[in-house]
């Protein structure tokens, strides 16, 4: 099994500007993660930087703690300083989720 704490604690920025809708490329992705594991990982991305950002009003606010409204960059900087370890702890899990999900199907992960 991966050890998802490392990698998590490197995807951190990576799921933050996401999350908010700064640019990002998924190349950057790929070579954080390996071509292995970056389908599981593109997916975990996803979920979680979906979950994380709520727009009210047309402005984006922290859905971990609910403060805002914040201008991207405002947000992207909370995001990384304030709940760095919040989005650790929800990439660990999704990844679980995920791989429990297709682990009777591929052993590779």
């Amino acid at each position: 099994m991966v050890n998802v704490g490392v990698l998590a604690n490197k995807l951190v920025a990576f799921v933050a500007r996401k999350a908010v809708g700064l640019p990002v490329d998924d190349n950057d992705l790929r070579r954080l993660t390996g071509t292995v594991l970056y389908p599981v990982m593109r997916e975990v991305v996803k979920r979680v930087s979906s979950n994380i950002v709520t727009m009210r009003n047309g402005l984006p606010r922290c859905n971990i703690c609910g403060k805002g409204p914040f201008t991207r960059r405002g947000l992207y900087l909370h995001l990384i300083r304030v709940h760095r370890y919040d989005i650790i702890s929800l990439l660990e899990e999704e990844y679980r989720n995920i791989v429990d999900i297709i682990a009777p199907f591929d052993r590779k992960y």
